[in-house]
């Protein structure tokens, strides 16, 4: 069967985002725990920091499946519907991280990173309860040669997105110019908690079981040992990034976000508590962009095409070395979203 790709507006992945990558050995050793905090969160205000953390209110949390995951082969999901997103092709895994800003004059040493699921179905899957996960953290910088910008991708005010899941909002294709992830922290692993899987959403949606579950609206602390904790410096743009270091079989958790991504107005940066740029990053599959469709509710049958698929989708070998932070992704992209995070300070 002959592959194609879709037929949309896209831009080489070449030119979405500059970056400069330094790779020091990373290797996966366990120096940090993993803590099941439950669904409550007392803010420790005495280790917090002013835009080094984002609550949202359970009410506002985000009723989707923006997820993390690290998927086998075996169990790759096949996009089989056709929509405005495209089909033909295999859900591509995922590492999902966010930008953040250090205020000036102060340099500040990371105890502990806490995040929290989602209302979604996927909030909390099956595959994830004593699977590892590790945490990255990036300088981010601005090119030289691009100054930090957000391309429309040809969309603007009152145009439809070339993709995304509200095609009716021309934020939902745009993404990041200009960004450069620099390695700084070699990877820590911990191993996830044992919650139960989620298995409905939190909320009522096209007359299907819905209600809060165990692992909905849960909150996960990633406390660093002390040869694990990162000093950063005041006045500089960092980034941190998780994942699962290993795929497996419905391996995944979804993050309570927040985005302003669901508006017909100009693009317009996301601003911190401080008035500072900050933004959310991701990695897919091996990075192509857009990933390569066919129109067929099932895998071809070619082993060339399908294992050009499959790669597509999979993690290369060492991504978290050589597979740069985007802001772009498919079908979604991560330019207006904040997750939620709380950065506990030493």
């Amino acid at each position: 069967m002959k592959l194609t790709t879709s037929k949309l507006k896209w831009i080489p992945i070449s030119l979405i985002t500059a970056f400069i990558f330094y790779t020091p050995k990373i290797t996966a050793q366990e120096n940090l725990n993993i803590v099941d905090l439950g669904k409550t969160y007392k803010l420790p205000l005495d280790k917090l920091e002013k835009g080094l953390y984002f609550p949202i209110p359970s009410e506002d949390v985000n009723h989707g499946n923006t997820s993390i995951r690290n998927t086998d082969e075996a169990h790759l999901r096949w996009k089989d519907s056709p929509n405005s997103n495209g089909y033909g092709y295999f859900q591509r895994n995922r590492d999902m991280g966010q930008v953040f800003n250090v205020p000036k004059g102060k340099n500040i040493t990371i105890d502990a990173l806490v995040l929290r699921t989602s209302k979604g179905r996927n909030a909390f899957m099956k595959g994830a309860s004593g699977a590892q996960l590790y945490v990255l953290f990036y300088e981010v910088k601005t090119s030289k040669n691009q100054p930090l910008k957000i391309n429309e991708n040809g969309t603007y005010k009152g145009d439809l997105a070339t993709h995304g899941f509200d095609h009716q909002f021309n934020r939902c294709d745009d993404f990041i110019e200009g960004d450069k992830y620099i390695v700084l922290h070699k990877m820590v692993a911990g191993i996830c908690p044992n919650i139960p899987a989620t298995t409905q959403t939190a909320y009522p949606r096209d007359n299907k079981p819905f209600g809060e579950q165990e692992g909905h609206l849960r909150y996960l602390k990633f406390d660093f040992f002390n040869d694990a904790e990162i000093t950063l410096e005041g006045g500089k743009r960092y980034a941190f990034i998780v994942g699962f270091t290993t795929p497996g079989k419905d391996r995944g958790i979804a993050w309570s976000i927040s985005t302003t991504v669901h508006t017909k107005e100009p693009a317009e940066f996301v601003k911190d508590e401080n008035g500072l740029i900050r933004w959310g990053i991701r990695r897919e599959g091996n990075g192509t962009l857009p990933p390569t469709m066919i129109e067929n509710a099932t895998p071809p049958k070619n082993p060339k095409d399908y294992n050009k698929l499959v790669t597509e989708s999979l993690f290369p070998k060492n991504h978290y070395e050589t597979l740069a932070p985007t802001t772009n992704g498919y079908p979604d992209v991560d330019t207006y979203r904040t997750m939620e995070f709380y950065l506990e300070l030493k």
